[in-house]
């Protein structure tokens, strides 16, 4: 059986793997020992960051910094694909301010990123592991929020998005029981229409073509 810290180092050794597409500018490799630096990552530390968690496709990142010029986003994505397919698009849309780390985000999130560093993090329909034999690998749940807040600066906002309806509840179980957050939607404190300026994912579009209704969630930092 393999030892908890054997996998560790494993996971550590797939993650630092040179690759063809760790090459690319724009796609950040961990460093060897401890976090990145903000400077690391981001260009101006007076702009705004967003860190987004599963950038799939890359639509939001890349028709959010279309939209917002000066802003810089650092996107994790697992595959490698969807990585390329997302270079390739802000590369034809002449896209900046893109920094992409190939990571599946449950793991060394804390360790790897620098705190209190961004002003928004985006989750944009997470995967629900519906099975009750699966929960465990959900992102969202008993002690998420405590993961999240030590990243975000000051007034820091968490966005969350699912068009599941069991695993929304539990999102909103779990935001509302964390001390550290407060709703920016009041009463009720979640949203079935999209923000306004917040764009569409490919995902939502194609579940939207079916009937589905997201569930859109946000919650801020509280002062301390």
């Amino acid at each position: 059986m393999i030892q908890e810290k054997e996998l560790r180092q494993r996971l550590l050794a797939i993650v630092r793997r040179p690759s063809k597409l760790k090459n690319h500018p724009a796609v950040l490799v961990p460093p060897e020992s401890g976090a990145f630096s903000s400077s690391d990552i981001f260009a101006s530390e007076s702009s705004v960051h967003l860190l987004e968690l599963g950038s799939g496709w890359g639509e939001f990142a890349i028709q959010w910094l279309g939209a917002h010029p000066g802003h810089e986003i650092l996107a994790l994505e697992a595959k490698p694909d969807r990585i390329y397919h997302t270079l390739k698009e802000a590369e034809r849309k002449q896209v900046t301010g893109l920094k992409m780390l190939q990571l599946n985000f449950n793991w060394f999130l804390e360790e790897f990123l620098p705190p209190q560093s961004f002003d928004w993090i985006i989750v944009n329909f997470p995967d629900p592991w519906p099975k009750r034999r699966h929960w465990k690998h959900r992102l969202v749940q008993p002690g998420f929020a405590e993961r999240m807040a030590p990243l975000l600066r000051a007034g820091g906002v968490l966005h969350l998005a699912t068009d599941y309806a069991p695993y929304a509840r539990r999102m909103l179980s779990v935001m509302r029981a964390s001390p550290l957050f407060e709703p920016v939607f009041q009463n009720p404190d979640y949203r079935r229409e999209r923000p306004e300026g917040f764009p569409a994912t490919k995902f939502e579009r194609m579940q939207a073509s079916q009937g589905y209704r997201p569930y859109f969630m946000q919650w801020r930092l509280r002062r301390s």
